[in-house]
């Protein structure tokens, strides 16, 4: 047999480095996205095995990290930008009090880029650029993790700005820019951050709620926290929360487990349910934070302090930096002057930059204005940039889908104008859109568009007259509610038909009844006969007071109705699953010098929840007395 005695065979070394530096470098174009974006099937497996092995990511552990997402936000839908320039932004909630290590932005979705253009996507966060990426042509999904500098975290909430913009070829022609690309990002988009323990203060989990909140109360116990629950659910309502009840005895049944779970009861019930205080100190506290498995939850622990629902729902939450709070005293101030501004409303007043137009959409319930008063005028400030002399400007008003006014406006100036608000356009809650719009007579693929900069103005707003009027029906009652409302309940509800009956209360305090107005609550036998006669304007949840007469009759699950605008009489049995709200008066016998029957109306609103019906804040509720929401956004009027 032969046996080699020379050199042994050498080994390929230098090939096996040439392979692994070609290796790194297509998870690096993979990651970067510069090799398909990242964004093919391939591309997001190799993104997503990179991101875990670099960042220790780990979906189904107990330490992920702590995400706030669009959906997080209200934003289920996601976000769509097309066409460029365009622009868009976003507040994401963060935490300020309890130690973060990293904090990453997270951006996925899809694109689709035509193969002849040109285009590019930046973000911005908190004003400084993070990222700028030139988009692939073609339609792919994408996922882009970018760890934030420490530079870019300040405030409470994170701002991100994403703005797209390229141009089409020289070819093609078209108007409508968005011919050129779409990005959408969807509903999974947003924060992560890497906490280095758990959250530590008020005003952290609150920060952290999402959208849809549940709030859990105890069906049992000595202490009643149903007035509280209501209290704390409409607040929250009123805030932009999706607000659900539950019972807090279930909890361990269905074994919920979410950021977005706001405790009621006494530290004894919250114990026994299995949470744990949070915490070292020995302070007591009518709210505290109560700690279960992975999750941090708020939990308020005193029946009677409406004050306290009223501070966590504040803006004077911020001063709360540690695991518990107790105010003695908490009245807010609420201003009565004849003008309510946009810079006090939450609406964006910073300056915008636009190619040919930018719409501001303002909306507004009335039992959000000062009084719920209906607002008689409208004050615009809106500052324009100086520009090519070709350049005509525009302003369109709308009001709930009617086009109420459309002016010129002055390049170089302030312009300043007032036009007058319609009574009869507006509703319980109103879509006020205002349209500036830029178009030059020079136009063409040979001229580039340019973004010029634009500001609606904080003094603009809402005006109204000495001497208010409240609107007809169930429009009207935020202003008949202005002073106070006595707010009366059922006794004796049980299971679900109490957490419905809650539901719809939360609701209907957060649409119909002012910040401003006292409320008393009362719970009511529905058996009482002319005990339970209304003698103040009141709500009255799934019955009728005695001195009143209903428009449509309501017995268990059976509607009665008579000579009503739809029909002449119907008698309609086994209605599940609607709300339905009635505008209605209590006739009171007061006698008074030399008039002895003398009789007065009161104002008030009844309101029944025959099953789970669907969330009267998407509703258009108008000037009607009846109305029956029967599904989400959808309204039948009967009257």
């Amino acid at each position: 047999m032969a046996k080699t005695t020379g050199n042994q065979k050498r080994k390929p070394w230098f090939s096996y480095i040439l392979i692994i530096i070609a290796l790194g470098s297509v998870i690096t174009l993979f990651n970067s996205g510069a090799l398909n974006a990242g964004r093919g099937s391939f591309g997001l497996f190799v993104t997503d095995m990179f991101d875990t092995l670099i960042s220790g990511r780990a979906d189904a552990e107990p330490d992920q990290p702590t995400a706030v997402t669009l959906a997080d936000i209200g934003e289920s839908d996601g976000l769509f930008i097309a066409g460029y320039p365009s622009y868009a932004t976003i507040n994401l909630p963060t935490v300020r009090d309890t130690p973060v290590s990293q904090v990453r932005l997270v951006l996925q979705g899809t694109q689709d880029l035509s193969d002849s253009a040109i285009a590019a996507m930046r973000v911005v966060v908190n004003g400084e650029r993070v990222l700028e990426r030139v988009l692939v042509p073609g339609t792919r999904e994408f996922r882009w993790v970018v760890a934030l500098p420490e530079s870019a975290l300040h405030g409470q909430e994170l701002n991100v700005g994403i703005q797209l913009h390229g141009d089409l070829p020289d070819a093609l022609c078209h108007n409508d820019r968005s011919i050129g690309a779409v990005v959408t990002l969807d509903a999974r988009s947003g924060i992560e951050m890497d906490l280095r323990s758990a959250v530590s203060s008020l005003r952290d989990a609150v920060s952290l709620l999402p959208s849809e909140v549940t709030i859990a109360v105890p069906a049992t116990g000595n202490a009643d926290f149903v007035p509280l629950a209501m209290r704390l659910g409409a607040r929250m309502t009123q805030r932009g929360y999706q607000v659900k009840f539950m019972d807090l005895e279930e909890l361990g049944r269905y074994r919920l487990a979410t950021r977005g779970l706001i405790l009621l009861g006494s530290e004894a019930q919250l114990t026994a349910g299995g949470f744990e205080r949070f915490g070292d100190d020995q302070h007591g506290g009518a709210a505290t934070l109560w700690r279960q498995g992975d999750f941090v939850h708020l939990g308020l622990t005193e029946a009677d302090r409406m004050d306290v629902a009223d501070f966590i729902t504040s803006d004077m939450l911020p001063l709360a930096r540690t695991a518990f709070v107790s105010p003695s005293q908490f009245v807010e101030s609420h201003d009565d002057a004849l003008m309510t501004r946009f810079g006090d409303i939450g609406v964006d007043t910073s300056i915008q930059r636009i190619a040919e137009a930018r719409s501001w959409d303002i909306g507004y319930g009335l039992a959000g204005l000062p009084g719920g008063r209906v607002p008689d005028r409208l004050r615009l400030a809106i500052r324009l940039p100086e520009g090519p002399g070709d350049f005509t400007n525009l302003v369109h008003t709308e009001l709930n889908g009617v086009l109420i006014d459309s002016r010129h406006m002055e390049t170089g100036r302030l312009n300043m104008f007032t036009l007058n608000l319609p009574h009869e356009v507006q509703n319980l809650r109103n879509d006020l859109r205002v349209s500036v719009q830029r178009h030059r007579e020079a136009g063409g693929c040979t001229i580039t568009a340019r973004r010029y900069p634009v500001q609606l103005l904080p003094e603009s707003g809402f005006l109204y007259d000495e001497v208010s009027e409240p609107l007809a029906g169930l429009a009207g009652l935020p202003h008949l509610f202005r002073d106070r409302v006595a707010l009366r309940f059922p006794s004796g509800l049980e299971g679900r038909e109490r957490l419905a009956a809650l539901e719809l209360g939360s609701e209907v305090v957060a649409s119909f009844v002012p910040l401003t107005a006292v409320i008393d609550f009362d719970y009511v036998d529905t058996a009482a006969g002319r005990a339970n006669d209304a003698i103040e304007p009141f709500i009255a949840i799934n019955h009728a007071p005695s001195n009143v007469i209903l428009p449509i009759g309501i017995e268990g699950n059976r509607l009665a109705m008579r000579d009503t605008r739809r029909v002449n009489s119907a008698d309609i049995r086994s209605v599940s699953n609607v709300g339905i709200l009635q505008a209605v008066t209590a006739t009171l016998a007061r006698p008074g010098p030399g008039q002895p029957d003398r009789m007065v109306d009161i104002p008030g609103l009844v309101a029944h929840a025959l099953g789970t019906p669907p969330s009267l804040m998407t509703s258009p509720i108008g000037q009607e007395q009846v109305s029956v929401v029967h599904d989400e956004g959808a309204v039948l009027t009967l009257d």
